[in-house]
């Protein structure tokens, strides 16, 4: 059956003309771009990484794609899982509110492989990194709040993300691009259960692998259903109790949501972030230190208190789960970097006996805000003495001082020389004959 929003989108992914996507679009994915590969090379040489190529190696990799710092001669499927995974594990990725989700780590991945691949122009590789971004907070958007109960979006929004980068790129046809959107829909996945382990990066790499799939075998005549993503039985009905059908209409280059994500500034997960924002503020605002501390209480909405109240910091992964962690190295360090998550501050005594005296509660008063991310945070000190800030919403301005600020300090094992030259090619990728030369570099260690 012909759905007309669904057949709507994948006329406009096909139809896209670069030349008619406003500048502000194109110098955001610029940044988005440059985001990811600090992300991509910090997260390079994680255990899950390490993992995953060693499964994928042994079962064959042959090809000409780039995993970052892992070298070229990599087979699609797998450099797209890989950098998948690569883009990720850090928790330093951008992110979507609204989405529920991390658009970056399922787009650039697939448009990097698939350019590669197809020797792409960079305007058509940025083309296609935006219309993945633009499907991500489409999808995202119409399934959440309620689908995020769940499903990790970043799986399953994000495989949609992913096919929607690889078509643009494989030049499909309005047709076999809705054939391609039908066989995404049908292969989006990916839980919530996972976080805390190895599994989450998987609903990455899949959401990633499944959209270059849905793509390359559309562009051979395989279909998928033309009412996949809102039929009776399709993905949104799956997967949401209170769907927002007008996130999917309209879509045209004046009305890209591509630019819509937040970048990150902490190296935790993304419910995490109000909590710190508010932590940061006041330390600022006060000179709040941490052996002035008797008790700190955190009030903030359903979802940030399900999936980070406890203390855990057994694992990286456990510990960027940790608000009372993170909270603890904020005050303790005046940063929330990945190197705070080393063994050696996760077992600190003096960072286990803050964290100890940190609390976390559900405010229902924020949950009923959720998606806004609100967030309370009451600090009494050993004097008696009671502080108390609130946040409404997740400070999320960024600019690109601070993106390329953030990709330097993400990438100290790059020469100066190094990450200048990524940074001029990422600021000039629309006026690059091919990528190769970005590739390159990128998969040098």
């Amino acid at each position: 059956m012909q759905e007309p929003i669904q057949e709507a989108l994948a006329a406009f992914i096909a139809n896209c003309d670069y030349s008619r996507i406003p500048e502000h679009f194109k110098a955001d994915a610029k940044l988005r771009v440059l985001d990811w590969i600090g992300c991509a090379a910090a997260g390079a040489h994680y255990p899950q990484m390490q993992i995953a190529s060693k499964y994928l190696y042994a079962v064959g990799d042959a090809g000409g794609c780039t995993v970052v710092r892992n070298g070229a001669g990599h087979s699609t499927r797998n450099a797209v899982y890989l950098n998948g995974i690569a883009g990720h594990v850090c928790e330093l990725d951008d992110g979507h509110r609204t989405a529920i989700g991390h658009p970056g780590c399922v787009t650039i991945p697939v448009a990097l492989a698939v350019a590669e691949k197809a020797n792409a122009t960079g305007a058509d590789f940025l083309k296609a990194v935006i219309l993945g971004y633009d499907m991500f907070a489409r999808v995202g958007r119409t399934v959440n709040p309620t689908h995020y109960r769940t499903w990790h979006t970043t799986g399953t929004a994000g495989t949609f993300a992913a096919a929607a980068a690889a078509a643009s790129l494989l030049k499909l046809s309005p047709e076999q691009t809705n054939n391609a959107l039908g066989l995404a829909a049908t292969s989006a996945g990916g839980l919530v259960e996972s976080f805390g382990t190895h599994a989450k990066a998987t609903n990455i790499a899949l959401a990633c692998q499944n959209g270059l799939d849905a793509a390359e075998l559309a562009g051979l005549g395989f279909t998928g259903a033309h009412s996949a993503l809102l039929g009776k039985k399709g993905f949104v009905a799956a997967t949401c109790t209170d769907p927002h059908i007008e996130n999917l209409e309209n879509p045209s280059e004046e009305t890209l949501v591509s630019d819509t994500a937040f970048f990150k500034v902490y190296s935790s997960c993304g419910h995490t972030n109000s909590p710190l924002d508010v932590t940061f503020a006041m330390k600022k605002k006060y000179g709040l230190k941490a052996e002035d501390v008797e008790h700190i209480t955190v009030k903030t909405y359903k979802v940030s208190y399900d999936l980070t109240h406890e203390l855990k910091t057994a694992t990286e992964d456990e510990a960027k789960f940790s608000l009372p962690y993170c909270i603890a190295i904020a005050l303790l360090y005046g940063s929330v970097s990945l190197n705070y998550f080393a063994e050696s501050y996760r077992t600190s005594g003096a960072v286990l006996d803050l964290a100890r005296r940190i609390e976390v509660l559900e405010d229902p008063e924020a949950t009923a805000r959720f998606p806004h991310r609100q967030a309370k945070v009451t600090v009494t000190l050993k004097d008696g003495t009671v502080l108390e800030d609130i946040t409404l919403d997740s400070c999320d301005k960024a600019d690109a001082e601070q993106i390329e600020a953030k990709f330097a300090a993400a990438v100290p094992f790059y020469s100066s020389e190094k990450q200048a030259k990524i940074i001029e090619l990422v600021k000039t990728i629309d006026q690059q004959p091919d990528i190769r030369a970005l590739a390159a570099l990128l998969a040098e260690e």
